[in-house]
């Protein structure tokens, strides 16, 4: 046989191996010495490894006849090994045969052939559970007195695991990061955990409650540096920066002076109404979003100019910004919408109210000509002409009361934030 007639050959047993969900000791030992009868190499071996480990793989006869019966036999020394030929087993096997081409008598012979060197080759072996030299046909180790059968298939290895329906999942393979000791031992602490062996590599799987991803952080922090990494949400595979993308504003968080005030961007004088400074929508004069929306003529006589704010467009802006960072555990959803709704639907610019046009150098689509007149300290006045895209507040006390109004409305108690409220500068 050539090399890919020999990968072919030992994946066919793998496949048998694996579908139990778990290759024993002894499984994997009749594919090690069929790897050195045919003369494979652990190359080979390991190509076969990944072959069967394919989800779309079917057992496939290669070879002359005599290869082909051989790999049905070896297969039944697979099936046989642990005792008796399992039912996840089974139709592997039998429709392998058939593609061999044998008759049913025919395989009867060949699988009384496979139990007899079977029995025969167990004159003595190992107990999986203390070590001791037992004879091959016992049942029970005289030494531990555990179950061989039973002790077997507890030191067989897990070849998969369900990634959870619901819920955060991370998995990880071995590694020689620094931070690796630690994720093995943070993710056994995990509500579901389970590890299995994939190629040649063991994988661990954590997964936790949505609502306990702050958790689920630490084991990403473990994890910095390590490639083989994935991660679940609802049992679907995403992408890693999309789920922990809050992290790092997470961190800083926790060790800012005052974590709330981080929060609310005050600690850095850029006032955020939202709770959350990653919306990049701050209270400023400068801020972009102050312009989403239109200017119309307003009044029984449309001489006064509105600005209607376009909330769809500054809802959209939220969820695009914080789609990164939607697993934040300090990320309040409920007081982001209460916001949107408690700012003013249209405000109406007058030379002494609370809000006054945005300012632009230059024309932008949907922008308005502004001509005012402005008087000075000691009486000198001119004429000043700008185009306007949107509006600006004048004073940080008109999102204060926005945010306060929000805080009532979705039940947070205002005493909470009171440093955030008591904020004056722009």
């Amino acid at each position: 046989m050539n090399d890919e007639e020999k990968i072919t050959y030992l994946a066919n047993l793998l496949v048998v191996a694996r579908a139990d969900q778990r290759i024993s000791s002894d499984e994997m030992q009749v594919v090690i010495d069929a790897q050195k009868r045919i003369g494979a190499t652990k190359t080979l071996l390991s190509k076969a490894q990944n072959v069967a480990e394919g989800p779309q793989y079917i057992p496939t006869p290669v070879g002359p006849f005599s290869a082909k019966i051989a790999n049905l036999e070896d297969m039944l020394l697979v099936s046989l090994v642990e005792g008796t030929l399992d039912q996840t087993e089974k139709p592997i096997v039998l429709e392998f045969a058939r593609k061999v081409g044998i008759s049913n008598d025919q395989l009867q012979i060949v699988f009384a052939q496979c139990k007899a060197a079977i029995t025969l080759s167990r004159g003595k072996r190992a107990c999986p559970n203390c070590a001791a030299v037992v004879v091959g046909s016992a049942k029970f180790c005289p030494a531990c007195g555990s179950s061989l059968e039973q002790a077997n298939q507890q030191s067989a290895i897990p070849i998969s695991y369900n990634v959870p329906v619901e819920g955060v999942a991370i998995e990880f393979s071995e590694s020689t990061a620094s931070g690796f000791a630690d994720a093995v031992r943070r993710a056994q602490t995990a509500p579901v955990n389970a590890t299995c062996v994939k190629g040649k590599k063991t994988w661990y799987l954590a997964a936790w409650p949505k609502d306990q991803i702050a958790i689920a952080a630490k084991l990403v922090d473990d994890l910095k540096g390590m490639r083989n990494r994935k991660v679940w949400v609802d049992g679907q595979e995403s992408r890693w920066d999309d789920v922990f993308g809050f992290t790092w504003c997470h961190m800083q968080r926790n060790t800012a002076y005052k974590p709330i005030e981080y929060c609310f961007g005050v600690d850095e004088k850029r006032f955020n109404i939202w709770g959350c400074k990653q919306t990049r929508m701050d209270w400023v004069r400068w801020s972009n979003w102050f312009s989403y929306g239109q200017f119309k003529k307003a009044g029984v006589l449309k001489n006064q100019t509105v600005f209607t704010f376009d909330k769809d467009r500054i809802r959209h802006e939220l969820e695009t910004n914080l789609y990164s960072y939607r697993f934040c555990p300090h990320i309040n959803f409920r007081l982001i919408e209460a916001v949107l709704d408690t700012i003013p639907n249209e405000v109406e610019i007058k030379p002494n109210g609370p809000w006054a046009y945005k300012e632009e150098h230059e024309q932008f689509p949907g922008s308005i000509r502004i001509t005012e007149k402005v008087v000075e300290d000691g009486g000198y006045s001119y004429t000043k002409e700008y185009y306007s895209s949107g509006v600006v507040p004048r004073s940080p006390e008109i999102g204060l009361e926005i945010l306060s109004k929000a805080l009532r409305a979705s039940g947070i108690n205002e005493s909470e934030l009171k440093n955030v409220l008591a904020y004056r500068g722009e």
